[in-house]
């Protein structure tokens, strides 16, 4: 039996917490991935922004929930947009914005739980931030 060094000791824990507000911070650069083989409703790119907010204080402090936006519809971009607003990040009047200007926002919103299906079929639960709750903290 071979012995492999996976770094299993070194991960973020993603299991569900308690459904709360919470007080977050964007400590992470937000990841940008392609869209491959399709576009947006208005002809453009499609990309999937993820983020990890991070939990400032109190028993969960630390943990990170995961939220992905898209830009493939009229209504992800709206709330992708609207939870810019919301914390702050400024955008131009086409809809363009910097990534860095989401490290280091502070921001309270919900956290509820949702149940889904894995690969295998198992049920699983994860948490799910309300960006539409958030307020600027």
């Amino acid at each position: 039996m071979a012995v492999i060094e996976a770094g299993l000791h070194d991960f973020t824990d993603f299991s569900p917490f308690k459904p709360d507000v919470y007080e977050f911070i964007i400590k992470d650069p937000m990841q940008v991935e392609p869209v491959v083989d399709q576009k947006t409703d208005i002809g453009g790119k499609c990309f999937n922004f993820i983020l990890y907010p991070e939990v400032v204080g109190g028993e969960y402090a630390g943990r990170k929930v995961r939220r992905q936006f898209g830009n493939g519809s009229k209504g992800s971009r709206y709330f992708m947009k609207s939870f810019f607003e919301k914390i702050g990040v400024p955008m131009t009047k086409e809809g363009a914005f910097n990534s860095e200007d989401l490290l280091g926002k502070k921001f309270k919103a919900g956290v509820a739980q949702r149940g889904y299906n894995d690969q295998q079929g198992n049920p699983k639960v994860a948490n799910d931030l309300d960006t539409e709750s958030a307020v600027a903290a």
